[in-house]
């Protein structure tokens, strides 16, 4: 009784030298609709103030070490992908959160050996004085396998009409006579370019069709397409399947190479692209932070960890990266005190979004009946470069999440972009029906989740540039799904960079706090929405007990700590006063 009395006396003592310091009450909101237009207030800088730009990067750097363990990298269905999928929930578990892998059955594609390209000069496998390897060559993603042996056949080029840019492509046909050649059984190598026109692609497709080579090597045909290795397209080999159809690419210099020697002297050609396709478990890894008042609610944190072919620094490791700082982060605000998430958190690591979002449409199909209570989804994927975007929203239920992320990157100081939605794993969220047509045009399966709870509050956080394409419609290049996507380069380039990372995330930081408010002040003991002196006797009434004791009280233990000591009542003091708009 007597250490009751005493530790009130405390408590109010202290309460009293806050109150005379205070000239005015705080009052903050529990609205998201109110909370994102306000500057930034003290226990949000707080939050902010752990954000690390350097330890994302370390973590992007250990992804893409773990990836170029691997051919296939970090594709999804791969040794790389399970290895980055425990590391991803160890290192959510280290972080305080719960974490588990959420298992499902789909593709699963690995290299078993290096990928190899030789040009042979006279037709004789067997001589190698005359082979010249192509050190450029990736296998397309979701490449069918050379069969065993290997493919050593003549190689044929299939040329594209002259074009001085980009503009012109399309504009001369395909040379009839030069396309009149028999590729049956052939290694086929042509110009990626190929694609950009309707006309050109159906000639190629029905080619391949009916003259089924044993390869295809593609490359950039047009020099003014030397500034970038070529495009890796997402399961880009997945339409050859029917074909039992190999295929890879090598860059401008070795395309031109190859081209050259085979007008000179008729070369044949080696491929090696020894790839396993199967069915088999993939993950997504899954980490929650339990909400203080409104635990059935869900605010879902995401980012995809998957690749193509290849180290995927910028897409998406950066992206991954700032999934697990920004758990690091919130689970150690939480941890200490200085917040506590109105919702609950779910951080989740999505894997096969390159094989066209099917991480995230597999995660909707096991957690359909959630879909209801999802306030917002925030997704990150190519975070870091130079310009931050996001993706345009609807308002709904009494917020607009593009206006939050907006406000937030304004406070911050940080410019920012709007762009379309699409193209990522919030799309599964925000248009289901859309999500399981796609599923079912691309993989001829149903993942029965038209009939999921659409959840309007979807934004993808995402950086420029990103595209080769981006030279031509914003000036400067990005490299994603090329082999320029790796942290070398990245430096080399200045296109992913500490400082950028560290900003894009600050402003997820500060959304996810905007979306999912302190339900209650620091120090209201009572959920009352003040803080005054009823808050200090409780917390005098439990004073010095413990987890599991008889006077615990788990509201007056505010830095949770799993004791009530006089640091709860130097937090309970510092918001004294404070009341919930």
């Amino acid at each position: 009784m007597v250490k009751r009395i005493l530790a009130t006396v405390t408590i109010l003592l202290i309460l009293a030298v806050t109150v005379f310091s205070c000239n005015n009450a705080l009052v903050l909101s529990d609205n998201p609709a109110t909370m994102h237009a306000s500057s930034v207030v003290n226990w949000e800088q707080q939050i902010l103030d752990l954000v690390n730009g350097s330890r994302a990067y370390e973590y992007d750097l250990e992804l893409e070490k773990i990836g170029q363990k691997y051919f296939e990298f970090r594709s999804a269905g791969s040794p790389g992908a399970d290895e980055s999928a425990h590391w991803i929930k160890e290192q959510f578990e280290s972080s305080g959160l719960d974490a588990l892998l959420e298992p499902f059955e789909f593709t699963t594609w690995n290299i078993t050996s290096k990928p190899t390209l030789l040009i042979d000069e006279d037709g004789n496998v067997s001589s190698t004085e005359d082979q010249s390897s192509m050190e450029t060559l990736l296998p397309t993603h979701l490449s069918s396998s050379t069969p065993p042996g290997d493919v050593f056949a003549d190689l044929v080029v299939l040329p594209l009409p002259p074009a001085a840019n980009r503009g012109e492509v399309g504009l001369n046909p395909l040379n009839e006579t030069e396309w009149a050649v028999d590729i049956t059984g052939k290694v086929v190598l042509i110009g990626k370019e190929v694609g950009w026109n309707g006309v050109w692609l159906d000639a190629f497709n029905h080619k391949l069709r009916i003259q089924t080579p044993a390869a295809i090597i593609y490359t950039w045909w047009y020099d003014w397409m030397n500034f970038t290795p070529p495009l890796m397209s997402s399961a880009g080999g997945r339409w050859q399947w029917y074909l039992s159809l190999p295929s890879g690419s090598v860059d401008y210099d070795e395309g031109l190479w190859i081209r050259n020697r085979e007008k000179a002297v008729n070369v044949s050609a080696c491929v090696s692209i020894r790839s396993a396709i199967g069915e088999g478990t993939n993950y997504n890894v899954v980490g929650k932070i339990e909400g203080y008042k409104n635990p059935e609610k869900y605010v879902i944190v995401s980012g995809h960890y998957d690749t193509v072919v290849t180290s995927g620094f910028c897409d998406n490791g950066a992206g991954t990266a700032g999934v697990v700082e920004l758990a690091r982060v919130i689970g150690d605000a939480v941890r200490t005190g200085i917040y506590r998430p109105r919702y609950t958190l779910i951080f989740v690591a999505f894997t096969s979004e390159e094989l066209v979002l099917v991480g995230s449409i597999n995660y909707i199909a096991r957690h359909k009946s959630d879909m209801p209570n999802i306030v917002a989804v925030i997704n990150l994927d190519c975070i870091g470069s130079d310009n931050f975007a996001y993706s345009e929203t609807e308002p709904v239920n009494g917020f607009d999440l593009d206006q939050i992320v907006n406000h937030a990157a304004q406070d911050l100081g940080i410019s920012s972009l709007i762009e379309q939605p699409g193209g990522s794993d919030h799309e599964s969220f925000r248009d289901p029906v859309w999500a399981n047509n796609l599923y079912q045009y691309y993989w001829e399966l149903d993942a029965n989740i038209s009939d999921a709870q659409p959840v309007p509050s979807s934004i993808l956080l995402i950086s420029q540039p990103l595209f080769y394409s981006d030279k031509w419609n914003e000036g400067i290049a990005g490299y994603i799904h090329t082999s320029y996507d790796n942290s070398t380069s990245t430096q080399t380039l200045s296109w992913v960079e500490v400082n950028d990372l560290e900003d894009h995330i600050k402003v997820a930081a500060l959304t996810i706090a905007r979306v999912s408010p302190t339900p209650a002040l620091l120090g209201d003991v009572n959920y009352d929405g003040i803080v005054d002196v009823y808050d200090g006797i409780l917390l005098a009434n439990a004073f010095q007990s413990r987890q599991g004791q008889q006077d615990w009280d788990a509201n007056a233990d505010i830095n949770d700590d799993k004791v009530v000591d006089i640091y709860d009542a130097i937090v309970l003091a510092s918001h004294f006063g404070s009341v919930i708009s």
